[in-house]
């Protein structure tokens, strides 16, 4: 299997400073946008900033905010607030970047979330999806950067990218809470610009339900460093031209999230400390 460092000479070094302030995680959570409504639900220990973090990619005002240490049963999570978009100008390497400092610092699985647009005529805004496939429409693949002689394996397996066994974990804790989960199809796409209506329609017809601007290359670097992957995504939206041309607005893309994140952290924090346990 694929080594972290393979994504970047300067991860070692960003893992040892982390796991040093941190501890030593069995989990790591990258919460997208809306989902830092999500830390509040948890007993937190101590936190960095992300700029103090050495070789950590920065944009002004993007990326990664802090990594936060969290009690989640009896193991530790590092919740990753914020993440790199490629529509902020970041590398696919450097997307990836706290993908492969989490596989570095020991966590065993990783879960991703998401804001996304419900491609289903009965998705709303605020329903929760967990991502059992994708389809990466994003043109990037971090592993693509690896020397071919150097990368291992040379061709990745991505059947079950998003282990079975956590997304029914999702699945449980849904139905003790009462919350409903579908599964979903994850259309990963570049951005910044939102979707055409014509665009959805040819997301549908090639097999997605869901649609967002991340997750996929994430998930593609985890598997090929060793991770298990879950994710979840909260549908903000409906798909354009599903919603009488409603205008799609990024800031009510984030409210509609962190307002459902905020009604879920229950069943949300449940969902962690299961995936803890099975990592």
């Amino acid at each position: 299997m694929g080594r972290p460092e393979d994504f970047g000479a300067g991860i070692p070094a960003a893992a040892s400073f982390l796991e040093e302030r941190l501890g030593r995680p069995a989990l790591g959570v990258v919460l997208g946008s809306g989902f830092d409504a999500l830390i509040g639900a948890f007993e937190t220990e101590k936190s960095v900033e992300a700029g103090a973090v050495p070789g950590l990619p920065r944009r002004p005002g993007c990326g990664p905010r802090r990594f936060v240490s969290a009690r989640a049963g009896d193991s530790r999570a590092w919740l990753v607030d914020g993440r790199p978009h490629l529509y902020q100008g970041f590398s696919p390497a450097e997307i990836v970047f706290p993908i492969a400092v989490l596989a570095k610092a020991g966590a065993r699985a990783v879960l991703l979330t998401c804001a996304a647009g419900g491609l289903l005529e009965e998705d709303r805004p605020g329903d929760l999806a967990v991502v059992v496939d994708h389809i990466n429409l994003s043109g990037c693949d971090a592993t693509s950067a690896i020397p071919f002689h150097r990368r291992d394996p040379q061709f990745l397996d991505l059947q079950g990218v998003y282990d079975p066994a956590l997304a029914e974990a999702w699945r449980g804790a849904a139905r003790e809470a009462g919350v409903a989960l579908r599964d979903g199809v994850l259309a990963s796409v570049r951005g910044p610009c939102y979707e055409t209506p014509a665009e959805v329609r040819m997301l549908r017809a090639m097999g997605a339900d869901l649609v967002s601007m991340s997750t996929a290359v994430e998930a593609i670097a985890a598997r090929y460093a060793g991770l298990r992957v879950a994710a979840v995504a909260c549908i903000a939206n409906r798909g354009a031209g599903l919603a009488s041309g409603a205008p799609i607005r990024h800031g009510d893309v984030v409210g509609e999230v962190s307002e459902a994140v905020a009604g879920a952290r229950t069943m949300l924090r449940g969902l962690v400390e299961r995936l803890s346990a099975r990592a």
